[in-house]
C-alpha cells in the first residue's frame, strides 16, 4: 500500500521564513512584513504579480548576482529541531516521501543536499515544474497512483491550505513557519484535518492518520 506524504519545505522543515521575506521586502523597498504574510495567503508567485508596489531598480548583472547571494545563503540555513528525525523515522516506516515547494531548484536542492535529506525524497516537485501547487498535485497523485486517503500535506501557510483545498489533499497546517493559528483560522477547510505546534505532535498524528 503506497502511503505518500507531502511536505511543504520553507517554514516546514527549514526554518528560512526570515531570510525569504527579507530577500523579498529588499526588492519592494515599501512593502511591511504582514504585507508580505498576506501574499503568502495565496500562491506565492500569483500573489506577487498583483502587488502594487514599485520594484527596486536593478541591472541584469545586480539580478543575477542577487539571485546567487541568496542561494548561497539559504543553502546554509538550519532545519528545524525534529525535522530531520521525523523524515528519517518515516522513510524508515516506508512512507513516500514528496516536496511540493514554491521554492526553485537553485533555491531547494542544495539545501537538501547540505542537510542531508535529499534522498529521503522520492520526488522534489519545484516551481520549475509548475509554480501551481495544484498542479503539482496532481502530478504526484498520477505519479503513485494513490487516492485521497492515501495521502496528506504539511504546510505552514493559508495559501498552500486553500490550493490543497481546490485539489481535495488532505492537509495538516503547522504553527512554527510563516503563519499561525489566526490565519489557518479565517475561514473553514474542508481538507484542513488538523493544526499542530510540535514535530512530535506531527508524528502521531501521521501514525494515527496514515499508519
Amino acid at each position: 500500500m503506497k502511503r505518500v506524504i507531502i511536505f511543504d519545505m520553507d517554514g516546514v522543515l527549514f526554518d528560512s521564513v526570515s531570510i525569504s521575506t527579507k530577500a523579498t521586502l529588499n526588492q519592494y523597498p515599501d512593502m511591511t512584513i504582514e504585507m508580505h504574510k498576506e501574499l503568502l495567503c495565496g500562491n506565492f508567485h500569483e500573489e506577487l504579480k498583483k502587488i502594487n508596489l514599485p520594484r527596486k531598480v536593478q541591472t541584469e548583472k545586480e539580478k543575477t548576482e542577487g539571485k546567487i547571494l541568496y542561494s548561497k545563503i539559504k543553502s546554509e540555513i538550519p532545519m528545524y529541531c525534529g525535522a530531520k528525525n521525523l523524515l528519517k523515522e518515516l522513510y524508515k516506516k516506508g512512507y513516500i516521501l514528496v516536496l511540493n515547494t514554491s521554492a526553485y531548484n537553485r533555491n531547494s536542492l542544495p539545501l537538501l543536499e547540505r542537510s542531508g535529506i535529499i534522498s529521503l525524497f522520492d520526488f522534489v516537485a519545484t516551481a520549475e515544474i509548475s509554480k501551481s501547487k495544484i498542479d503539482k498535485f496532481k502530478i504526484i497523485e498520477e505519479r503513485y497512483g494513490i487516492t485521497k486517503k492515501d495521502v496528506l500535506f504539511i504546510t505552514d501557510t493559508l495559501g498552500d491550505i486553500r490550493e490543497a483545498d481546490i485539489a481535495h489533499i488532505p492537509t495538516v497546517a503547522v504553527t512554527w513557519g510563516a503563519h499561525n493559528e489566526d490565519y489557518f483560522n479565517r475561514e473553514p477547510h474542508k481538507n484542513l484535518l488538523k493544526i499542530l505546534k510540535t514535530f512530535d505532535e506531527l508524528g502521531d498524528f501521521i501514525e494515527v492518520y496514515l499508519g
